[in-house]
């Protein structure tokens, strides 16, 4: 295989012409300059509220079991309940969960105190839910 060589003629090759500075035109604004202290006043604020954010995340772990009070609204004097909360496990059921918590009780009428306490949508529940379990 032999390569070709092209010859090119220098002489049609046009000289480079020198560019004029792009003059501004009064109507183009430019942006203007944010301070440093501003920047570094709002980089401070950003930054506070998402490690602010980051730790409540981090340390509102809960445990399996433990209780919690609620206060009733509707109630003039002030009354307070406690509540047990549960971790739901994977193949756990409201049915189940009313044979376990409350055996000597209608199934029905406490998986409606758990749906109505625990303000859920429909009746599907999922491995890692924290329930509050209606009083007997």
């Amino acid at each position: 295989m032999s390569a070709q060589i092209i010859e090119f003629p220098v002489d049609r090759v046009r000289k480079a012409m020198p560019t004029r500075p792009v003059a501004r035109s009064p109507y183009v604004q430019t942006q203007p300059q944010i301070p440093t202290s501003v920047r570094i006043a709002r980089a401070t604020i950003f930054w506070s509220l998402v490690l602010g954010l980051a730790s409540l995340m981090f340390f509102s772990g809960t445990s399996d079991d433990f209780s919690a009070q609620a206060t009733i609204a509707g109630s003039s004097q002030g009354q307070t309940t406690n509540f047990t909360y549960i971790t739901v496990y994977s193949g756990d059921t409201l049915w189940s969960l009313a044979e376990q918590y409350a055996p000597n009780r209608d199934p029905r009428d406490f998986i409606a105190d758990l749906v109505a306490l625990n303000n859920l949508d429909d009746s599907v529940i999922a491995a890692g839910m924290q329930l509050a379990l209606p009083n007997n």
